[in-house]
């Protein structure tokens, strides 16, 4: 399956290979609460569900070549989705899927998307909440790595074109999966404010070919900042430990809760001026119409 192009030889086809792995997902539903969830809230069915037209239907296709699996995405993900989704959730649920039981990825999904400590607002077809963490994490990133910020600037790139593989897909699909099962470990325990560790983390670590590429670059930039396997193949976890360092220096990071509470509190206030001058342009455009 396309899920398992980042597999690295984590999960294996052969009987009784993967239960160390199986055990440790065991735990997941725990440390997020799922398991104290006894039966979901009922949700707004989205557009299309139950026929090909659905984008939840798109996505299962792109997931899983397995008609069984692929149904099983579906009606996972069909279970939480309320009106609303964004290809980040069914990201991590393909995932989950392959390690942890249907009825408990539903319920670890329903965690991770509602609760505060975590990311509620992030899988929207919209995600208003991801776009202020995005700028909070920028004004992060202009303090502690002022020339790499400066760099992405010229370059033209904001964080919320290029940080949505960290913040919103949890680094599905740009690492391999064993330090992945990590970082969804930390994730759970520490919520959002892992995130913002792991995304300077990701920063630290590739900061150096960050810097040696022009900012006309775009392209390079972009694949770089998505850890693209181009420039971070695999084999550099077996040779380096390259992704299971961004991990471990995201977990030893310290930053302080109050700040990125503030960050967070004062971004989201900025991109609500923002969204109102766009729909007050929209408007003024369709009044314009309207007079013709």
């Amino acid at each position: 399956a396309p899920l398992l192009n980042r597999n690295a030889g984590c999960l294996v086809s052969a009987a009784g290979g993967n239960s160390d792995v199986l055990k440790r997902a065991e735990g997941w539903k725990g440390l997020c609460g799922a398991d104290k969830v006894d039966k979901l809230p009922p949700v707004t069915a989205l557009k299309g569900a139950g026929t090909t037209e659905s984008i939840i239907w798109r996505d299962a296709e792109r997931t899983f070549k397995s008609e069984p699996l692929r149904k099983q995405m579906i009606s996972t993900l069909e279970a939480v989705a309320d009106g609303d989704y964004h290809q980040g959730m069914g990201y991590f649920c393909g995932f989950l899927l392959l390690v942890v039981e249907p009825s408990d990825v539903s319920k670890i999904l329903h965690r991770v998307g509602t609760d505060d400590f975590y990311t509620p607002g992030y899988w929207k077809g919209q995600p208003e909440a991801f776009v202020r963490d995005a700028m909070a994490y920028e004004r992060l990133l202009e303090k502690r790595s002022p020339e790499v910020a400066a760099h992405l600037k010229t370059a033209g790139l904001v964080p919320e074109a290029y940080a949505q593989k960290w913040f919103v897909g949890l680094c599905v699909h740009t690492m391999p999966f064993r330090p992945l099962l990590d970082l969804f470990e930390h994730f759970l325990r520490e919520g959002h404010m892992f995130l913002f560790k792991l995304s300077l983390a990701i920063t630290d670590a590739i900061a150096s070919k960050v810097l040696e590429a022009k900012a006309t670059e775009v392209n390079k930039l972009f694949e770089l900042l998505r850890l693209d396997k181009k420039h971070f193949p695999d084999t550099m976890e077996e040779e380096t430990g390259f992704f299971s360092g961004i991990v471990k220096a995201a977990k030893e990071m310290e930053l302080d809760a109050g700040e990125v509470k503030g960050l967070r509190e004062a971004q989201m206030v900025v991109l609500q001026e923002k969204l109102a001058q766009v729909r007050k342009k929209e408007q003024e455009l369709k009044d314009a119409e309207d007079s013709d």
